[in-house]
């Protein structure tokens, strides 16, 4: 587990709420307080998409989270204003795809159905912090994987000019 103190609250909000950044990360949940305590689950609601025409209706009856391409905005009008928000939390899952090539590159001998690699964002007193996770499904003693993913946020944020400290 890493924590990440971002320095540039303005540049990260920025490409969190109004870039694509991080549009390909899984929403486990969203929580905003403002006047009142706004809770999103991300889990996708299958039953929703049954009988439905829609372009990506079977996509999404197979996804298990929604992405935060989707949720961003709903989230953007829940922060926007004049108003900071008293609080914030977002539990992101990295998506398949790049969990499966972290996996390879970290030489983890473990299958990406047995593996959550969580990034918790939290602002709270004026601070945003990111919080790596790692929950494993199955019991082993490698952590290849884990200091895979706690390496890769740092590297992520430093890649995309967002300023942060180590904590």
């Amino acid at each position: 587990m890493t924590s990440v103190k971002i320095t540039n609250k303005k540049n990260f909000m920025a490409k969190l709420l109004a870039g694509e950044l991080f549009d390909e990360f899984l929403v486990e949940e969203a929580e905003i307080t403002t006047f009142n305590t706004f809770h999103i689950d991300g889990q996708i609601r299958k039953e929703f998409y049954r009988d439905t025409q829609a372009d990506n209706a079977e996509e999404k009856a197979c996804a298990d989270y929604s992405s935060w391409k989707d949720l961003k905005q709903i989230c953007y009008d829940l922060i926007k204003g004049k108003r900071t928000p008293l609080s914030f939390k977002f539990v992101f899952y990295l998506n398949d795809e790049a969990k499966s090539k972290l996996i390879k590159e970290a030489d983890a001998g473990i299958n990406e159905e047995q593996i959550k690699l969580a990034l918790n964002i939290r602002f709270i007193n004026g601070d945003i912090i990111l919080t790596t996770g790692c929950a494993i499904s199955i019991f082993t003693l490698d952590k290849s994987i884990e200091k895979a993913w706690d390496s890769y946020i740092p590297s992520f944020l430093d890649q995309n000019s967002i300023e942060n400290e180590i904590l």
